[in-house]
C-alpha cells in the first residue's frame, strides 16, 4: 500500500552497481487524483541537503522501464498509475552517506 505522503517512506536507498555506489533512489506517489500518461511529466525538482539536482539528471522508473525525462516526454505507451510509485534514481558517485538527509521534491505535471 502507498504511503499518504508524496515521498514514500520505503524505497530510499543507495544504488550499488559492480560493488560501487553510483547514486541513490527514492519512490514517489502520483500527486494527481488519477493516473496519467508519462509524456505529461514535465520534470522534477530534487533538492538533497540543500543541493539542487539538475532536472535532466534523475531517471524515472515506471512499469519496469527506466527512462530519462526526454524519453518520458516522447513516450506514447508509458503511464504513471495512481497506485504505482515511481522510482527516481539520481546518479551521484558515492551516493548519500549513512544518516538522516533532507529531501525536497516538486513534480511538474502538464494537464491533458
Amino acid at each position: 500500500m502507498l504511503d499518504r505522503d508524496i515521498i514514500q517512506g520505503r524505497g530510499f536507498r543507495n544504488v550499488v552497481e559492480d560493488g560501487r555506489v553510483t547514486g541513490f533512489q527514492f519512490q514517489l506517489r502520483n500527486p494527481n487524483y488519477r493516473g496519467g500518461a508519462a509524456s505529461l511529466l514535465d520534470g522534477i525538482d530534487v533538492v538533497v541537503d540543500g543541493e539542487r539536482i539538475p532536472e535532466h539528471v534523475p531517471l524515472w522508473t515506471l512499469q519496469g522501464r527506466t527512462l530519462t525525462l526526454d524519453e518520458l516526454r516522447a513516450s506514447t505507451d508509458v503511464r504513471w498509475q495512481l497506485d504505482e510509485p515511481v522510482t527516481i534514481t539520481v546518479p551521484k558517485p558515492g551516493g548519500l552517506s549513512v544518516g538522516v538527509h533532507r529531501l525536497e521534491v516538486v513534480v511538474h505535471l502538464r494537464r491533458s
